[in-house]
């Protein structure tokens, strides 16, 4: 994943970084259709981006200023951060590079794997704010929770975390859901956040179910 890319040092080795699985490089060449690579040294220091691309002849030889990613101006102007953009699809630097191959590509991150070993489905929302996601009010919900009964230690974090989650009421999650769904409707009519009528659309609430009127004759 472009994630795990971005953990990665030009050189090997480097403070906290995460010791990655071997992985399966796809090559038509290879009779089994390619082959394993090992991310790690035989001394247990994770390999860095130059040793790995070269064990796939993929380090550009003939540029001798390729570096681990790119940079841009931070948004105060006073230095510089990687760019995000490299990770989606470049070959301007090494992470970029390596970001695209596709056995990083298909590698799913490592609660994506645990979930879909229990035998669940994982489903991604696509990427939005998160006031449009109504599980966001759920988790904040299950959190104000924890924080009234929590004793501040482990132990107890561990038993409140399926406690918290079955404290909020099925309705108050279906309220938050139909919060999300008047969130979505007000953007899709360009209606300005917190602008009198967005406040009306999303946080209106009605104390009873709508009713039809019917108009009554008059008599001739």
């Amino acid at each position: 994943m472009p994630f795990q890319v971005s953990e990665m040092n030009l050189e090997p080795g480097g403070l906290n970084k995460k010791v990655m699985r071997n992985t399966f490089v796809i090559d038509p060449r290879q009779a089994n259709g390619g082959y394993i690579q090992s991310m790690i040294l035989p001394s247990g220091i994770p390999k860095g981006l130059r040793l790995v691309l070269i064990e796939r002849g993929l380090w550009p030889s003939d540029r001798p200023n390729f570096r681990a990613q790119c940079s841009v101006p931070t948004k105060t102007g006073k230095g510089t951060k990687p760019n995000p953009l490299c990770l989606q699809g470049g070959t301007c630097c090494a992470r970029a590079l390596l970001a695209r191959q596709p056995d990083f590509q298909a590698q799913k991150s490592q609660l994506h794997e645990a979930i879909e070993q229990a035998g669940h489905l994982v489903i991604f929302y696509p990427a939005f704010h998160c006031e449009i996601n109504f599980i966001e009010y759920y988790w904040g919900a299950a959190k104000q929770y924890s924080r009234r009964n929590c004793g501040y230690d482990f132990d107890s974090l561990q038993r409140l975390v399926s406690e918290a989650l079955k404290a909020v009421p099925p309705q108050l999650i279906c309220n938050y859901h139909a919060r999300t769904v008047h969130i979505m409707e007000a953007y899709r009519h360009n209606i300005v956040y917190v602008s009198p009528e967005y406040e009306h659309m999303v946080h209106t609430r009605y104390r009873s179910h709508r009713r039809v009127t019917i108009a009554e004759s008059t008599p001739a």
